[in-house]
């Protein structure tokens, strides 16, 4: 029994890892994205990216330094992230019910300004393969600026295991998303299923 729950707790802890990049691509638990030329990610690097990564706006170049220090609140950047469904989140719907019941508790608190934060639109969308959703929400953020926020989420279902969610996210300024959509769009379509 005692070696029964080690395997489990090993497995679990695998599926559940920070992904690998190496020669321009990322994979994770089910995925793989290629990456755009010159693109530098910073993988498990905050909270809305446990199990993914960073990609810091304007973009790096691959042999920039991550600054860290003197980031603002009112930052640009695309996360993605992967999260499993421990029963509580048994269809797309439910995940996406689930975000958009209090959009302002969903989002991090850091890059938040005054003012309200507005679901604009909750369209169909596709992950990969995956029926998705893209969920469109317009604030302000902590410089006062108006910005938009993006997240693409798809859901995986899988035969005898917990479902996958993944989270593709663009945080941008309203004056800024027209040059930032069109990396987010490349990531977007980089994105591939694995078998797991």
């Amino acid at each position: 029994m005692a070696i029964c729950l080690a395997l489990l707790s090993i497995a679990s802890a695998t599926g559940q890892s920070i992904p690998t990049v190496k020669d321009g691509q990322v994979t994770g638990a089910g995925f793989t994205i290629t990456l755009p030329a010159d693109i530098t990610v910073d993988p498990g690097a905050t909270n809305e990216t446990t199990h993914g990564f960073f990609v810091e706006l304007p973009p790096r170049s691959s042999n920039a330094p991550v600054r860290r220090e003197g980031r603002d609140s009112g930052y640009r950047y695309i996360a993605f992230d992967t999260k499993w469904d421990i029963g509580d989140m048994p269809s797309l719907d439910k995940v996406v019910d689930n975000l958009t019941s209090n959009i302002l508790d969903r989002m991090p608190p850091e890059i938040v300004g005054d003012g309200p934060v507005m679901l604009e639109a909750n369209l169909p969308a596709r992950l990969g393969t995956l029926p998705a959703r893209r969920l469109v929400i317009k604030y302000r953020n902590s410089q006062k600026k108006p910005a938009i926020r993006q997240v693409i989420v798809g859901y995986r279902v899988r035969k005898d295991a917990g479902a996958i969610i993944y989270f593709l996210t663009l945080n941008t300024t309203q004056q800024n998303f027209q040059e930032d959509i069109g990396l987010f769009s490349k990531i977007l379509a980089g994105f591939k299923l694995t078998d797991q």
